[in-house]
């Protein structure tokens, strides 16, 4: 189960990055990267809270 919710994963990003690129181009990679970072550093935030309650 691990593997293929992994597998659909990438290929859920690989299909959606494609439409993105096919539709905006090149350039709406980097306003994606930098709102894909902003969701990895809040999930880092919440997700690994550094004080254990």
């Amino acid at each position: 189960m691990l593997v293929t919710a992994w597998n659909m994963a990438i290929a859920g990003d690989s299909i959606i990055g494609g439409m993105l690129l096919h539709r905006l181009g090149v350039t709406a990679l980097s306003p994606a990267l930098l709102v894909l970072a902003g969701v990895v550093l809040a999930a880092r935030h919440h997700g690994f809270p550094a004080v254990f309650e």
